[in-house]
């Protein structure tokens, strides 16, 4: 009952076999390249490095407003607090006695001001509005 295909035929199946191997190998192929630019991208390696308790801080985790902002600060000082030279080598690095030391300073006393005020009116304004 079973009857034998032409060799011509036999051949034809086999390369259509071979194409759709390959071409399953190419998708798989990107998506494991896709994958790897992923898993090696900084806010990635970053993110492996830190605390379980400080992962959401980096890569597309809400931004800097409201009550995020306010678990961003509470976080930062939770990590400063626990590894203090974190805060000694950025300021060592980054303050070394220019007049670009003096701006930044004062750009995040400004930041930090400014947060402070947009909380501080938030809590304000929840107050007023609850009754």
């Amino acid at each position: 009952m079973s009857k034998k295909l032409s060799p011509a035929i036999d051949r034809a199946v086999r390369m259509e076999l071979l194409r759709a191997k390959a071409a399953v190998e190419r998708e798989a192929l990107l998506h494991n390249l896709a994958e790897a630019g992923v898993a090696l991208s900084p806010s990635h390696m970053v993110r492996s490095i830190l605390p379980s308790s400080l992962q959401g801080l980096v890569g597309g985790g809400g931004g800097l407003g409201g009550v995020n902002s306010s678990k961003i600060a509470m976080q930062a000082f939770t990590l400063l607090r626990r590894y203090p030279m974190v805060l000694s080598s950025a300021s060592a690095l980054l303050l070394k006695g220019s007049k670009k030391s003096k701006l930044l300073k004062l750009g995040a006393g400004a930041l930090i001001g400014w947060q402070a005020l947009r909380i501080w009116r938030q809590k304000q304004d929840g107050d007023g509005h609850v009754g």
